[in-house]
Order: C-alpha cells, then structure tokens, then sequence
C-alpha cells in the first residue's frame, strides 16, 4: 500500500514537471518570433538606398546609363599658388623726403592711372622750387639781353666780343633753367604744376604721389602726419584683370611641358570652376629643394574671381589618350564636401554612392573610385533623388 501511495506520488510529480517544460519552450518559440520580425525589419531598412514608385520615377523623368570606358586625353596634375602678375605690379613710395598732409588711398580702393594716393610736404622740395624760380628769372633777363645784343650787333653798335658774352650767358642760364626743372620733374612735380609755379611765382613746398598705373591697392603703409623717405615705398598697386600661377614641376614630368601649352586651372575655393590659362615661362633651372621647376601659367581674371596667395591646381592634357570610366556631369551632385552618384539597384529604387571623381571633359567627369563598369548610373533626375534622400533623413531624425 505504501508502495502503491509512493509511486502515484512520483507519477504526478513527473507529469507536473513535464507540464512546465512544455510551456517554456512555447514562450521561447514566441520570442524567437519576435526576434525574426525585428531583424527582418532592419533588413528592410536599407541606408543610401531611395525607392520610388513607378508613378515618382515617371515624373521625375529619370534615366540611367550603363557606366563604360571612355576615350580620355592624358592629363597631368601640379599644385600651385596665384600670384600678381608682376609686370603689371607697381610699388609706389615718394621721391623726397617729407611729411604725409593728406592721404586718398587705402588698401582695397581701384585707382586709375596718374590718379593721387597721397599728399607730402617737403622743405627739400621747396628749395629747389626756389631755385628754379631764381633760375627762371636769371634765363628770362639774359634772354631780352640776347635779344637785344642781336638787334645792336646789325647796327654794328656792340663789338662782336660783347655780342659772344651776352650769348655764353643765356646759354648757361637756359642751361640752369633746365637744370632745375629736370630737379622738380624728379622729385615728383608735373608739367602742370611746374607751369603755375612759374606764372604765379609763388612756391608751393606740397607735392601729390601719383599711382603710375590703374589697379587695386593691395598694400598701403602710410599713415597721416608720417615723416617719409624716398626708400619706403607707401603704397603698392596691381592690376589684377590677368594673374600668374606659379606651380612646381617634378623633375621627372618636365618633358611633359611647353612655353605656349594650354593649361587648366582649379583654385581650392572654386573646386567646381575650371579657369583658362597658358603656360607663358619654365623655369631653365631645378630647385635643388623641390627637384622640380617652376612654371608659370597667365589666366584671365576680369571677373575679379581669383585672388593671389589662393592655392591652385594646374592640369596639362597631352596628346595622348587612354580609356577610363566616366559619368556625365548631370550624374554628379554634390553632398557637403563629397560628390555623390545614384546607382540603379531595379526599376524604382537606387543607391546613393560618393566618388572620387577626375577633371571634367567634354561634358564627362572621369572617376576614379567608387563605381564599377556595367553599373547603371542614374544620368537624369539625379537632384530629384538626391532631395528625396535629404527628405528620408530627415524624417529619420525626426523619430
């Protein structure tokens, strides 16, 4: 009997351990569920990829090219700076010593040719004006004596000794005069204002600095009231509608540049704008530190975009040609400071992949990484997708 009570006891107490283990493995097989439709659900989630509708695609006139190797000239790459075109630089100083009683320029302003930057007073320059008008009068009585000593010496009224004697001294004052005429011309003073000095016979110890050609003033050093010498100059002016850029040529791809070569600029605040140049000197030495040349290219600046000390690229295509992926430039955009392409995964839906993209060619812009031949590459429509994806992300941040 105890026998029989014992074994029933053990009989339940087995079932009611069966039961519980059958229960766990349900709830377990619940949360694997659970589990599988999560990460099915950031499966779905796919980053850089943009689906459209059929409808969205049709709309957005989007169309895709098949990527393939493209005929390309050869082109060589050479860093650089942008310079002022030095022959048509001018610095600007005072040719006499004196004090500054008026200044016009500052750095920044365009002047023209023979226009003021500036005002000096010079007690230097007052003397010699007080020679000249010393000189001036000497010439003009020596001159009427001559004159006169002409008409006598027909009359036979003068000796032919006198005669000689008043000529030696309106020669020498005519000489004096010029003297110190050639003196005020070099120590700034015009034709103009030299010819009032000598009318009104009054000195004027001012003299005006002129800018010798039209330009900006990129530099100026003179402040109201300063006490100059001929030595320092005060301003410096540049036209800068034309600008060098001088870049450094390794040693070994100097073959692969001439005088007269065509030649690409991209300054590094412009990376997307291409300005024209031609190669217009190559340096006859190498520089023992670069072991390479240097040359300069001229570019046209008109529009003023370039500045000197900008950093730039000089790109020189040859003749020769080889074969390299390429994307027309309608297939490129723009994200930050990458540039970005979409690549069609189907029909509706395509993937966001940043480049590295080559110089632009005939409407072409070679890459160098980031695609592979035969991918489909969306060559309209491009800026539609590229906002739909900045939409995307948004929203993202938004949850």
């Amino acid at each position: 009997m105890v026998f029989r009570k014992t074994l029933f006891v053990l009989f339940a107490l087995v079932f009611f351990l069966g039961c519980g283990k059958s229960e766990e493995p349900k709830k377990e097989a619940g949360q694997g569920d659970s589990h599988a439709e999560e990460a099915g659900k950031h499966e779905g989630e796919r980053p850089g990829v943009i689906a459209l509708s059929p409808e969205a695609v049709e709309s957005a006139g989007i169309k895709t090219e098949a990527l393939s190797l493209r005929p390309v000239s050869v082109e060589y790459s050479f860093t650089g700076k942008v310079s002022v075109n030095e022959t048509a630089l001018a610095h600007v100083g005072p040719r006499i010593p004196g004090r500054a009683v008026e200044v016009f320029a500052n750095a920044g302003d365009y002047v023209k040719k023979g226009q003021p930057l500036a005002i000096i007073d010079s007690p230097e320059l007052g003397e010699a004006q007080s020679q000249y008008l010393k000189a001036k009068t000497a010439y003009e009585i020596a001159e009427k004596s001559f004159e006169r000593a002409k008409i006598v010496l027909e009359g036979k009224v003068i000796s032919t000794g006198e005669f000689q004697r008043r000529e030696g001294e309106y020669l020498s004052a005519k000489t004096e005069l010029k003297a110190a005429e050639d003196k005020l011309h070099l120590l700034g003073m015009t034709e103009k204002e030299l010819s009032a000095i000598g009318k009104e016979h009054t000195i004027n110890s001012r003299v005006a600095i002129y800018s010798p050609i039209s330009g900006a003033v990129i530099e100026r050093h003179l402040t109201l009231g300063e006490v100059v010498e001929p030595i320092k100059p005060l301003f410096t002016v540049a036209n800068l509608s034309n600008l060098w850029v001088i870049a450094d040529v390794p040693e070994a791809d100097v073959p692969k540049v001439k005088k007269g070569q065509s030649v690409a600029i991209v300054a590094s605040a412009y990376p997307e704008k291409v300005f024209k140049g031609k190669l217009s000197y190559i340096s006859e030495v190498i520089d023992p530190e670069t072991r390479g040349v240097k040359v300069r290219a001229e570019v046209d600046n008109a529009k003023g975009a370039l500045k000197p000390e900008m950093f730039a690229t000089v790109r020189i295509s040859t003749s020769e040609k080889e074969k390299a992926l390429a994307v027309p430039e309608s297939a490129l955009q723009r994200d930050g400071d990458k540039s970005i392409v979409f690549v069609a995964i189907d029909e509706h839906e395509f993937e966001k992949r940043v480049v590295e993209v080559g110089p632009r060619f005939n409407g072409f812009h070679r890459i160098l990484s980031g695609l592979n031949e035969g991918e489909r590459v969306v060559v309209k429509g491009a800026f539609t997708l590229k906002s739909e994806g900045q939409k995307g992300e948004m929203e993202g941040h938004g949850h």
